[in-house]
């Protein structure tokens, strides 16, 4: 009987890690919006893949680099996500964004010592 119990924490114990890597479905897709750091702005793009996945891209953020990159350590608490990305920079992109309706989202990051503010809607 105590093998059972124990064997049934385990299937759900991994049932659960295998499902909190997927993205929640109101995720999904890419979203685009502007973003500002101080007197500069651009145009963002971040994507979200069913997966767990996700990408991010950014206009004029030079010292964050013109290509696409992979998002890195996405974790979706409800209506907020946390993420980070590797850029040219120094130190990693940091950022954490809040849902806002159905297809708006609001964040913030830290990008080599500089906050930078974001608005998104979803494509």
């Amino acid at each position: 009987m105590l093998f059972k119990n124990f064997l049934a924490v385990c299937i759900l114990t991994l049932t659960t890690f295998a499902q909190a890597n997927d993205t929640p479905q109101k995720y999904v897709g890419t979203w685009t919006g502007a973003w500002h750091e101080g007197m500069t702005s651009g145009t963002l793009w971040l994507t979200f893949k069913p997966d767990g996945t996700g990408s991010i891209l950014f206009t004029n953020l030079t010292k964050f680099g013109n290509v696409e990159r992979p998002l890195t350590t996405i974790r979706f608490l409800g209506n907020r996500i946390n993420f980070s990305a590797n850029g040219e920079g120094v130190h990693d992109f940091v950022s954490h964004v809040f849902l806002i309706g159905e297809n708006k989202l609001t964040g913030n990051a830290d990008f080599d010592g500089s906050a930078v503010k974001y608005r998104l809607s979803k494509k």
